[in-house]
């Protein structure tokens, strides 16, 4: 059987904090986005931002990344409906921004979700996300010469 990936239903922004303008992402014209899956799931993956959902005509769309997390989901034999996907960033960059300060701001929102939602495990997946995650400039440095 050919593994074929869906688009995971998206947690709705919470009303309070969707108009969040401190970070300077909304001037790229995307909009937030706080998760996908199921947000009282056992298990919450963090990636560094929201990727493209829809193509240009606004079909619906799995990125590479979810395809592949939804793929090893899948060979885990973990149910999807045990996975929360969320973000350091709430929207999707679309060019240049400030990173250090803009994850900084916006790992206020992560804050806020972790403190209404309990998971029993996080997965960071990417430096970016852990560093973020973690607050350490340099959590995975030399981690390349360890995996060579």
């Amino acid at each position: 059987m050919v593994f074929k990936p869906i688009t995971l239903k998206e947690d709705i922004t919470p009303k309070e904090v969707s108009d969040c303008q401190k970070c300077g992402l909304y001037k790229h014209g995307s909009r937030m986005i706080w998760g996908e899956g199921n947000p009282n799931g056992d298990i919450y993956v963090i990636l560094d931002n929201p990727g493209a959902r829809e193509d240009r005509e606004g079909n619906p769309f799995v990125c590479g990344t979810r395809q592949t997390l939804q793929q090893a989901i899948e060979e885990a034999n973990i149910p999807l409906e045990q996975i929360y996907v969320t973000y350091i960033l709430k929207r999707r960059p679309t060019r240049a921004y400030d990173k250090p300060c803009t994850r900084s701001i916006c790992m206020e929102h992560l804050k806020y979700q972790l403190k209404h939602h309990t998971p029993n495990l996080i997965i960071c997946l990417g430096n970016v996300a852990l560093q973020a995650f973690c607050g350490k400039k340099n959590y995975c440095k030399g981690m390349e010469t360890m995996l060579a």
